[in-house]
């Protein structure tokens, strides 16, 4: 019955486009659906505590604790072991994290700065068009010289941002 919401009416199924989409992403294949940094963060915090926990339990076995056993020293041996790998996990996840936003940043930057390059040659190029046109004796028609002031001013309007 459910096949039935996602036919057209030549009875073939549709592609939910939507459910593509979020499957996409959460397979990992979105750049920007990576694990966020705080996540990170949490996983070294949770690893530091768990190791601290696996610290205490053997201190408490060492010590001869009423109540304590060697399978406490072994629960204290594997709680520091993977509060470590927690923590490595989530340095190494920050630093990757740290250095996608960096990579992304730059590249941002080298784009504005693109765009701004090329903004100012076209601005450049439409005055001296206009300036050619008026000394060769063309006369332009209302079109190229609305097309020029557009140009003009748009250019001044990107400087005027800067």
């Amino acid at each position: 019955m459910g096949d039935f919401e996602n036919r057209n009416r030549e009875g073939k199924i549709k592609e939910n486009t939507a459910a593509a989409a979020s499957d996409e992403k959460a397979g990992g294949e979105n750049p920007k659906s990576g694990v966020p940094l705080r996540t990170y963060l949490i996983m070294i915090l949770a690893g530091a505590y768990v190791a601290y926990l696996g610290v205490s339990l053997c201190q408490g076995v060492m010590k001869g604790a009423e109540g304590s056993s060697p399978g406490f020293m072994v629960a204290g041996v594997v709680f520091i072991v993977l509060g470590v790998i927690f923590v490595i996990n989530g340095i190494r996840g920050s630093l990757k994290v740290s250095k996608a936003q960096k990579e992304q940043a730059n590249a941002e930057n080298a784009q504005q700065a693109q765009g701004a390059a090329d903004e100012s040659t076209s601005a450049a190029a439409a005055s001296s068009q206009m300036k050619n046109s008026t000394e060769s004796g063309k006369k332009m028609s209302i079109a190229d010289r609305a097309n020029l002031v557009s140009k003009l001013g748009d250019a001044q309007e990107d400087e005027e941002e800067k």
